[in-house]
């Protein structure tokens, strides 16, 4: 996934899958000065991970 498509997620009013080595998580915000994203687990860790690891699996819903 690229900065702006991950943007895109977090604006977006529909629930957009996002899977991070697999495993679902919630895009909190992205960082301007670097490639990486803020993201949040099921089950409430949060982690920065390289946006370009970061993948939309899915349908919007």
């Amino acid at each position: 996934m690229d900065v702006h498509r991950a943007k895109d997620i977090i604006a977006s009013k529909e629930f957009i899958p996002v899977e991070y080595e697999g495993t679902p998580v919630y895009i909190n915000r992205v960082f301007e000065s670097s490639p990486y994203a803020e993201v949040r687990y099921e089950n409430g860790a949060i982690t920065e991970v390289p946006v370009s690891e970061l993948k939309e699996v899915g349908k919007p819903h």
